[in-house]
């Protein structure tokens, strides 16, 4: 049996680095496929832990989480941002069409929502990048969750800030479209939410920054590669509960590995949840402004 420290130890440098199995089994001292095995004990191990260290915040650090987020650009009441990321993977063997985006390159979609502190408090793999990001998030586990009870993930009437890729709803509060007819108070509003979900965009730099192998992952099993990514996710959490004077290091070189994606137009299934979320941003966008000309 390989020590549990040295298979852990042996998965975070592989995960870390771009480096070969053949280079870090010789580092470790590991035959390849004996370092394979260790590499999906411990990815499993990390992914059987992650409802503990990728969960929503608690009623009690609600409040904390909604005045960190108000002092970034002054909208109340905003507990998370959403947003998706391309990982890039080799052509699988299986319908490699599938997994190919707009921009010509196979990869994986990860959904994620970040707090203020850069820490996911919910994190989804596995769709192919072909599929749109609206799709991917009305079969996540998080927007089923949250249609079944709000008020348990939203006790007092706060949400989460995603781009004009996701629906408009009341709990989930997108920027105004731009067709040249915006007022000026719909811009200040936009200007605002893009301030605010740089906190997402940060998330995911310091995670590709942080763990180099979500670059590009060079793995033949698929159906390894969302517990790989959800493992770099937990590992991402663990690190942050912890002093780390690299954070900006590890975003400034993450930064290069996020895409910008197309966005498509956003098709309502339900027009009432579209017109309750387009009417809770007006009243966001007029208290915001309200509040700008009172300072």
């Amino acid at each position: 049996m390989v020590p549990v420290e040295k298979q852990l130890l042996a998965t975070i440098w592989l995960l870390a680095t771009p480096d070969s199995y053949r280079s870090v089994g010789e580092r470790f001292d590991l035959s390849k496929s004996t370092l394979f095995s260790c590499f999906v004990r411990i990815t499993t191990a990390l992914n059987d832990l992650a409802p503990q260290v990728i969960h929503w915040p608690t009623e009690q650090e609600l409040s904390l989480v909604k005045e960190k987020f108000k002092a970034m650009a002054g909208i109340d009441g905003v507990i998370g941002a959403l947003d998706g990321t391309y990982v890039p993977i080799k052509a699988p063997s299986k319908d490699p069409e599938t997994y190919r985006n707009r921009k010509m390159q196979y990869a994986i979609t990860l959904q994620a929502i970040c707090d203020a502190n850069l820490k996911f408090i919910d994190s989804y793999s596995g769709y192919p990048s072909s599929v749109h990001d609206a799709r991917i998030f009305r079969n996540s586990d998080i927007y089923n969750l949250i249609r079944q009870n709000p008020e348990k993930y939203f006790p007092n009437d706060e949400f989460i800030l995603a781009d004009k890729a996701y629906p408009t709803l009341k709990w989930c509060i997108t920027p105004y479209i731009n067709r040249g007819n915006l007022t000026r108070q719909q811009g200040i509003f936009n200007t605002r939410v893009s301030q605010t979900r740089q906190t997402i965009e940060r998330a995911f730099a310091l995670l590709f920054g942080r763990f180099r192998r979500l670059k590009y992952l060079d793995m033949n099993r698929v159906d390894l590669i969302p517990k790989t990514i959800l493992a770099c996710c937990v590992l991402h959490n663990i690190c942050l509960d912890f002093s780390d004077d690299l954070i900006c290091e590890y975003v400034q070189e993450g930064m290069e590995a996020i895409m910008e994606k197309p966005q498509e137009q956003i098709i309502y299934e339900n027009e009432n949840e579209k017109r309750l979320g387009n009417e809770r941003r007006d009243a966001l966008c007029k208290a915001l402004n309200q509040n700008r000309r009172q300072m």
